[in-house]
């Protein structure tokens, strides 16, 4: 959790723990660039990252496939998020202090597992029943 005036390309180097259990990293377009190429191969990290597709510079096979596989993980991360948004009263917060924050966020994303399991668990007896 960071500060609202801090940029997320200034805790990328916090973010690359060199005991991660895999060897590559997920970022978008954002992330593309010498200097950040620079920062993975030091620390030990591929890096897999989404092409867009311009006006007359047509992606290859292999780039639109690994954009359908990026774009539906994108999708079920979003989805946690549009859930908060839409029906949990939001991301933000006005919590004073970072302690605080973090536990009122710990308990959103406690309520929102607890929610999509009760979702699943009555889904999956549905299917049983028949």
């Amino acid at each position: 959790m960071t500060p609202a005036n801090v940029h997320d390309s200034q805790m990328l180097p916090r973010l690359l723990y060199p005991e991660n259990e895999h060897d590559y990293v997920w970022f978008d377009s954002a992330y593309s660039g010498e200097r950040f190429e620079k920062l993975f191969n030091l620390c030990g990290f591929e890096s897999l990252i989404y092409e867009k597709w311009a006006r007359n510079k047509p992606l290859s096979k292999a780039s639109k496939e690994f954009g359908r596989a990026i774009s539906a993980i994108r999708a079920c991360v979003e989805h946690v998020f549009g859930h908060m948004t839409m029906t949990m009263g939001g991301k933000t917060t006005r919590m004073i202090g970072l302690a605080r924050t973090e536990a009122w966020l710990g308990l959103k994303n406690l309520t929102y597992n607890f929610l999509r399991y009760l979702q699943r668990a009555a889904s999956l007896a549905e299917v049983s029943s028949y």
